[in-house]
């Protein structure tokens, strides 16, 4: 029997850069889609697979392929590939990569298809599939994806002949999407993009990166697709993300039906669900608006896993050059077969050119400054296959967690019977807690008279509300004249601290003008179901609610831990020139015997205030 080699490529040009074409091509389930590929399911052929690694065929109906597809490896945003192992079909073993290289006008797309085919039936199957009609497809596929870039929107879903449309019928959607959001123009992007979207972008509508995609403020997207789903325009889900390899895992209808703990098959561990960081909301058009097939053309697509920009293979001794565009934060560099973490401080005067090398038996957590742009030789000096990866720990997140939704006042009132099922706690891990309090509400109530103090007071919520939104934060709770207010990250909630602050100060209806103090702390809490709402509950709650008491007027108080946080520092290094900053050592009631630093921060007076 004969086997015959095959390689096949294609450059095509874009008008697009690598960072902008990488979402677009690094979401492998559209491109194998676009590409002609079969929908593909997972399927048992050993006892014994490898870890990462995953056992497919394509669907019932159709070839009778099967194969062992390598873990996807990828160096953000220039290159990606997948080597696929057959065992049964006309291939032996094909390897599929993408590569994006920058030039003047835009970037040059390479694709190659490299394997080995099965006798000489499988040499001719391979030059009927790639035949010259092949590049055509590739040319026009990528001048669809520059055509999306520069409109600003997902990729448009193939017209089929035979379609009936009905414009009316949308335009209706539009117009009650409209009337009861008030936001008539992301109501028309929305609707589009449900009634034209690529099938493999409408399975999972993400909120944020819609928000990102038409420019417009997520609590607004948010807020649309909220009212979407009560109007059964669109269905909403939840993600359950694996705490080890933030791997998709499970998708559920109600929160009621999380169970604990949930088994991840990729990272081959059971993990138990986390309501901030591994809960996402995710969007679906409603089966009578449109029916989306629930076909996958791939799994273990890299656009999922957003927060690593670099994930390769490297053999026993072996060394490689690595290529990647970074943005300024904070990274973890890791294996999966070492102890030894790499801490990169990334910005554009850090080290252009690094080695870092992974040794047997060593454990340490070491440092490096690096570049937006580095030129990386990563060795691997153990005699293990082990898989590198390059992770942005700073990263905004691009999912829109439970525990940010869950407190909107929208969507309590909307879906009250989403809540976490009674006695069952999860835990909420990194989360932000903010309390604010009214520093001088007793001269309030003295001089104003309690009905128009409450009044005030009532207003002053709304206002807080609205900054906390707009920083990705949901209100917890009112307690009195104080708010608890949760946070994806520290800086969110300073932000949105003086936001509402500032507000207060320019508004001359009070004399004196309302001033808010605040509290922040960032840590592990304990999430419940309580009074038919979502509250949170543990040691991080309890000092970021201690915290408020040793703030003054318009300043807030930061624990240490919450200060530690890059975009905090970033944020306060930035505005050096404006901020007080003071750090002291304080105890807590019911903390008698542990001391805690805390920085007291606010804005310093401008000299025209001064004066005036």
């Amino acid at each position: 029997m004969i086997d015959y080699d095959f390689s096949h490529s294609w450059q095509v040009e874009s008008s697009s850069t690598p960072e902008q074409l990488w979402p677009i091509l690094s979401d492998t389930n559209r491109l194998f889609r676009d590409l002609g590929e079969l929908p593909v399911e997972q399927t048992n052929l050993t006892h014994n697979s490898r870890k990462g690694y995953r056992e497919l065929t394509y669907e019932p109906l159709h070839r009778t392929d099967m194969w062992e597809e390598e873990p996807y490896q990828w160096e953000k945003p220039y290159h990606l590939s997948v080597k696929r192992n057959y065992k049964s079909g006309y291939l032996k073993d094909l390897l599929i990569s993408v590569d994006i290289s920058p030039i003047e006008s835009g970037s040059v797309v390479t694709f190659r298809f490299r394997g080995e085919t099965r006798r000489l039936t499988g040499y001719m199957y391979i030059k009927w599939r790639f035949n010259g009609r092949f590049k055509f497809r590739l040319r026009k596929l990528i001048q669809a994806y520059d055509q999306s870039i520069s409109e600003n929107c997902i990729p448009k879903s193939k017209k089929h002949r035979f379609t009936i449309s009905n414009p009316r019928r949308w335009d209706h959607f539009t117009d009650r999407l409209s009337e009861i959001s008030r936001e008539r123009e992301i109501s028309s992007l929305l609707i589009k993009t449900i009634q034209t979207g690529n099938e493999s972008d409408l399975k999972q509508l993400n909120p944020q990166k819609l928000a990102l995609l038409w420019d417009k403020p997520l609590s607004s997207v948010l807020r649309v697709m909220l009212f979407a789903s009560k109007l059964d325009i669109l269905n909403f889900s939840w993600n359950i993300l694996c705490s080890h390899c933030r791997t998709n895992v499970k998708n559920i209808k109600k929160l009621k039906e999380i169970t604990d703990p949930v088994y991840c098959s990729h990272c081959e561990e059971d993990f138990n669900v986390d309501f901030h960081q591994g809960l996402e909301l995710t969007f679906q058009p409603h089966p009578l608006v449109r029916k989306i097939p629930k076909k996958t053309y791939c799994f273990g697509n890299p656009a999922d896993q957003y927060h690593l920009d670099l994930n390769i293979t490297l053999n026993p001794g072996q060394k490689r050059f690595v290529k990647i565009n970074l943005s300024e934060g904070v990274y973890r560099i890791y294996s999966d077969k070492s102890e030894e973490v790499i801490q990169a401080e990334v910005d554009e005067n850090g080290l252009s050119n690094a080695t870092i090398h992974f040794r047997e038996g060593r454990s340490l957590m070491d440092k490096v400054y690096l570049s937006t742009t580095p030129n990386l030789i990563i060795h691997n000096q153990t005699d293990e296959v082990m898989m590198i990866r390059c992770e942005n720990v700073s990263k905004e997140k691009f999912t829109v967690s439970a525990a940010e939704v869950s407190s909107w006042q929208l969507f309590r009132n909307l879906f009250p019977e989403e809540l976490i099922r009674d006695k069952k706690k999860l835990n909420a891990e990194n989360l932000t807690i903010l309390f604010t309090d009214l520093y001088n509400s007793s001269d309030l109530y003295r001089k104003d008279g309690d009905e128009s103090a409450i009044g005030v007071v009532m207003n002053h919520f709304d206002v807080l509300e609205e900054a906390i939104i707009e920083e990705r934060g949901s209100v917890v709770k009112t307690i009195g004249d104080s708010v608890m207010a949760i946070f994806p990250k520290p800086a969110n909630a300073v932000r949105a601290f003086y936001k509402a602050d500032q507000i207060f100060k320019e508004n001359t209806d009070h004399d004196p003008p309302i001033e808010l103090k605040g509290g922040i702390h960032k840590g592990d809490c304990m999430a419940v179901t309580l009074n038919n709402r979502i509250d949170y509950f543990g040691n991080t709650v309890n000092l970021a609610s201690r915290l408020v008491d040793f703030a003054g007027g318009s300043e807030v108080v930061i624990s240490s831990e919450a200060y530690n946080c890059p975009e905090l520092r970033d944020y306060v290094r930035n505005r050096e020139h404006s901020l007080k900053k003071h750090f002291r050592e304080v105890t807590f009631k019911g903390f008698e015997n542990e001391s805690f630093e805390i920085l007291q921060m606010s804005h310093k007076e401008s000299p025209l205030r001064l004066v005036v």
